[in-house]
């Protein structure tokens, strides 16, 4: 599980901070809007799945560019 959130839209990206496990290990993502590509991670210091995370966090952001200015500030990602 990866808790999203301060999840901002701009121009050209989507970010967010991400706490893994809810670990208090706070990360931040930013994608471009366009490509859909990771411009830069922060990972977080959660010492296990540091790229699974933040994979789990891009797919949700690109999920959330569909709803524009009315994407929610917070999310969460659950998977088995």
């Amino acid at each position: 599980m990866v808790h999203l959130f301060n999840i901002t839209i701009n121009d050209d990206s989507i970010s967010c901070d991400y706490d893994p496990e809810k670990c208090g290990k706070i990360g931040k993502v930013v994608v471009d809007k366009t490509t859909q590509d990771i411009k830069s991670v922060l990972y977080s210091e959660y010492e296990y799945g540091r790229k699974m995370y933040v994979a789990h966090v891009r797919s949700k952001l690109c999920e959330l560019l569909k709803y524009g200015e009315k994407a929610p500030r917070e999310a969460v990602v659950v998977w088995f």
